[in-house]
């Protein structure tokens, strides 16, 4: 009887940790495609900045996809600010800031326009649903029109 008893308690407990909701707030998975000037951005990030200052998600573009997973994705339910940005090297080099005998460093350049980020406007609210955080951000150069 002990044995039977034992057996139920352990069943218990196991199953216990399964029937909770996670706690704390939840994370989402966002994907998308980033094209500017109507090719993908090779390479980049994607900021999604919280107006409430909490700590921003941020995912690299490759080949102009990225694709954030959950345990490091936006909040749920929240509204942000999208900023994208892809740097570039200039052709232009400046002193090392190690010193003595150190290589120079590229300058590198923001081909993608303030407007997408320092001054972003881009917005996604992220939803509990993930069927509906797919973002595609089509960036176009400034003075274009369609």
């Amino acid at each position: 009887m002990k044995r039977i008893a034992c057996s139920c308690l352990v069943a218990t407990l196991v199953a216990l940790p399964g029937c909770s909701e996670p706690a704390g707030p939840q994370t989402m998975r966002v994907w998308g495609d980033v094209s500017y000037d109507d090719k993908p951005v090779e390479e980049g990030t994607i900021e999604f900045v919280s107006p409430d200052g909490a700590v921003p998600a941020q995912a690299s573009i490759k080949a102009g996809h990225y694709d954030l997973p959950a345990p490091s994705g936006p909040m749920a339910e929240k509204s942000y600010v999208v900023q994208i940005n892809a740097l570039k090297k200039s052709g232009k080099t400046i002193p090392n800031v190690m010193g003595d005998g150190a290589p120079t460093m590229d300058v590198l350049v923001n081909v993608i326009p303030e407007t997408y980020n320092v001054k972003s406007t881009l917005k996604a609210n992220v939803s509990t649903d993930t069927s509906k955080n797919q973002f595609d951000f089509k960036l176009e150069k400034p003075g274009r029109s369609k």
